[in-house]
């Protein structure tokens, strides 16, 4: 998928939940959070995933940190195979990655105080003692761009903001390579997602770090990323640089979702066409046979029914379509009613 050095890859990854069931009882279905992404992330490299909520972005990036159980497919990480990994060694693992959450509140303890907080990492993982540890709290207090005074304060005394500041200070107090960032702006206000945003570019060059972000927000996605992954159905449909995927998308779904995004100019804002899709999301119980997309996309036609497009190589170097409308590598194929993969 990618060039470079890979830190993070999965290969067929599949993150299954039972549906119904109970003791002695049979499940009586199954929920494909994720079905089969084939995913690298290059080491020093900002990877944005996008989609519509409920498309199975939060689970793939749990899966990657093995917050959550895979059911298929293999994960690596700097050349370690953690598909089976427990115990000693992945513990040791996890303190190369770290996880940003989408609620600031939510994700801190509201009776530890924020040393107690950013300070856990480092007991866990018998990293600092004594004035060592409140040295590096200090420390990572300061690197997010807050006053190590106030690290004898409670959540509850702190902005938004100022809360997920915590959070990046905690996640990286573990001196991780890896940074999964989980919708880390959506319950903010948008001056304070900008701040926010340019501190997670500036620790990322900074400290080298591999970040993936995970939003529903295009244009900050865009912002931050230098390349992007969009998903749908617990699928990668379509990655690639953030500058091709963002201005030449050649998926239906993304080019669905990049109507959607508002212009700043009032007149394109007026002029353009946007592109609205029919019909709901199918659930993740009943994928569609065939491309997953087909119920809702305006290009359908017959071998959308019955086979399920690969990634392939499309438009730019290093962008790759799960598509039919590609139907020779690199170039639109014309489907029976003229129509292409850009509308």
């Amino acid at each position: 998928m990618s060039g470079g050095d890979v830190l993070v890859s999965a290969r067929g990854l599949e993150v299954h939940f039972p549906i119904g069931g109970g003791f002695r009882r049979k499940p009586a279905g199954v929920l494909r959070a994720v079905d089969g992404v084939d995913l690298d992330i290059v080491r020093g490299e900002t990877l944005g995933l996008v989609g519509e909520s409920g498309c199975g972005k939060s689970t793939l990036g749990n899966a990657l940190l093995r917050l959550v159980p895979t059911t298929g497919g293999t994960l690596t990480f700097d050349g370690t195979d953690l598909t089976g990994l427990q115990g000693r060694r992945l513990k040791e693992l996890r303190r190369r990655a770290g996880m940003v959450f989408q609620d600031p509140f939510a994700s801190l303890d509201p009776r530890r105080t924020v040393a107690q907080t950013v300070s856990e990492p480092l007991e866990v993982h018998g990293l600092r003692t004594g004035r060592d540890k409140a040295t590096r709290v200090a420390e990572l207090l300061e690197l997010v761009g807050l006053d190590p005074g106030v690290a004898g304060r409670y959540p509850h005394e702190f902005s938004g903001g100022q809360r997920q500041r915590v959070g990046i200070a905690r996640a990286l107090a573990g001196e991780p390579d890896f940074l999964v960032c989980d919708e880390a702006i959506a319950s903010l206000d948008v001056s304070v997602q900008a701040q926010v945003l340019n501190l997670l570019r500036r620790l990322q060059r900074q400290l080298g770090l591999t970040l993936l972000f995970i939003s529903h927000d295009l244009s900050a996605v865009r912002h931050i990323s230098d390349r992007i992954a969009v998903m749908y159905l617990g699928r990668v449909v379509e990655i690639g640089p953030a500058e091709a995927v963002g201005t030449d998308p050649q998926m239906p779904y993304t080019q669905a979702l990049l109507s959607a995004v508002p212009l700043p100019h009032p007149k394109l804002e007026r002029e353009r066409k946007r592109i609205v899709l029919t019909g709901d999301v199918p659930s993740p119980a009943a994928v569609p046979s065939g491309c997953r997309f087909r119920t809702r996309c305006p290009y359908v036609f017959e071998p959308c029914d019955d086979v399920d497009p690969a990634l392939q190589p499309v438009g730019a170097p290093g962008q790759q379509a799960a598509c039919h409308l590609h139907g020779v590598v690199g170039t639109p194929a014309t489907t029976p009613e003229g129509v292409t993969a850009t509308p």
